[in-house]
């Protein structure tokens, strides 16, 4: 008897509603998805290859000035592999939680460690760019033996 006064077009109304909704939070989260996917790869392979120049803009922390990065962090440490294990992103889709396997080495060494960074990305709005708290400690892992 209730369903009497409801108009069958206002209830397909309010579905279109709330699906064209959806569909603009969720164009909004795959494309700060592409883009933080785009940063995690620049950064993964910077600091591989050692480009300080990308990394510089890339690492920042979230409250406080930005820094350039020292160029004695990675002059130690030689990245061998990476792996992107895992990314979370946030409800509001302006932080994320990145996991990256490194296998690394010390040359005057020669062995093979392993660090599974736990890593702080955040969206700036404002240029639409993500960007890394801070870098590994690599120096502090004992070695894998």
């Amino acid at each position: 008897m209730g369903e009497a006064f409801f108009f069958p077009g206002l209830k397909i109304l309010f579905l279109g509603i709330g699906f064209l909704a959806g569909c603009a939070s969720s164009g909004l989260t795959k494309d700060r998805l592409i883009i933080l996917e785009d940063a995690i790869q620049s950064y993964a392979s910077s600091i591989r290859w050692q480009h300080y120049e990308i990394l510089d803009t890339l690492v920042r922390p979230r409250n406080g000035p930005s820094k350039l990065v020292s160029r004695d962090f990675l002059n130690n440490a030689r990245i061998t592999r990476y792996e992107v294990l895992r990314r979370q992103l946030s409800e509001d889709g302006l932080t994320a939680k990145v996991t990256i396997k490194f296998n690394y080495y010390y040359p005057d060494d020669n062995v093979v460690r392993t660090l599974n960074d736990q890593q702080n990305w955040w969206y700036e709005e404002q240029s639409q760019h993500w960007f890394l708290e801070k870098l590994p400690n690599f120096t502090q892992i004992p070695p894998s033996l």
